[in-house]
């Protein structure tokens, strides 16, 4: 079996990047001759050309792990039906292509009423990078998970413009902090350092994203909204060697698939806030809880105030 699997970037940057390669190394053990392709161009006309030679060389399963490989499947699978073709944390299925992805929002609804119910001063942070799709849902579900624990709540929001920038993380970390913020949601890659040394120096608490940061450490991080995409390579290529792959069909994991989606909580954490995380995990499992796609509040800057939800 000739299996590629794009990833998108610097090879080991971002903690999204981390989680698909430790997702290859597992399905090394199913299919060891899995071979990973860096694309690291930001445009979609390169990434569509690195595709289409990959697929001239030979391929029989493709999968491109990220939003980024969305675009340049949806080109080549026309041109190369013979190939099959999964892009995770995507869009885009045809006869010959698949999406499988995990629900992020449900991991940041957690964090959410975490955050709300670990709170000490009543006012709780969301710090973002750069606003995309996946990153306006998952604000929409953390404030919304809040909400739903304790509707009084303060919510300080910002997309700060920068996922990778230390100094700009620490400046809005430290204007949460003058406002209230002793607790906040951050998803970030190379900025989070700034973010955790804000933490430590004014005594704020710190949800993570994607990896496990409880285990890192525990005192700054409470809790982590784990979305394990890179699982997603594990189960397409376990179901590609077995005859399952789900062609034209898009299959997602949510709270019902703890192995991909949960919320990691330190030992910390006290007994209220676990058993309304775990109430509300069964509540996502079982389908009863409609998240919100967007957030009507206002958003954060330096010289605002903490906003009510």
């Amino acid at each position: 079996m000739r299996i590629k699997i794009l990833l998108f970037g610097s090879p080991g940057y971002g903690s999204f990047n981390e989680c698909g390669m430790a997702g290859i190394d597992m399905a090394r053990r199913i299919c060891p001759g899995i071979e990973p392709v860096w694309i690291e161009s930001a445009g979609p006309a390169l990434r569509t050309a690195r595709l289409i030679d990959l697929c001239h060389r030979g391929a029989d399963l493709v999968i491109a792990y990220g939003t980024p490989g969305d675009y340049p499947v949806a080109v080549a699978a026309p041109r190369f039906p013979h190939v099959q073709f999964v892009v995770v944390q995507g869009s885009y299925v045809a006869e010959n292509a698949a999406v499988y992805a995990v629900r992020q929002e449900h991991s940041a609804f957690l964090a959410g009423v975490l955050a709300a119910a670990e709170t000490r001063t009543g006012g709780l942070g969301h710090l973002a990078g750069v606003k995309s799709e996946p990153a306006l849902r998952a604000r929409a579900a953390y404030v919304d998970g809040a909400k739903r624990h304790a509707p009084g709540v303060g919510m300080m929001t910002s997309f700060c413009g920068s996922q990778d920038d230390p100094e700009v993380a620490f400046d809005t970390c430290e204007a949460m902090h003058r406002r209230g913020v002793d607790i906040f949601f951050a998803t970030l890659d190379g900025g989070r350092e700034g973010a955790t040394y804000a933490c430590r120096k004014f005594r704020m608490r710190q949800i993570g994203a994607v990896l496990d940061w409880t285990a890192e450490d525990p005192g700054v991080f409470p809790a982590s909204a784990i979305a394990n995409a890179g699982r997603c390579i594990v189960a397409a290529v376990e179901d590609y060697a077995g005859g399952r792959l789900r062609l034209d069909h898009s299959l997602w994991f949510g709270a019902e698939s703890p192995e991909y989606v949960r919320l990691a909580m330190s030992p910390g954490v006290g007994h209220a806030a676990r058993v309304a995380v775990e109430e509300w995990t069964q509540a996502l499992a079982r389908g009863e809880v409609a998240l919100p796609q967007t957030y009507a509040g206002r958003e954060f800057e330096l010289s605002g105030l903490i906003n009510r939800i």
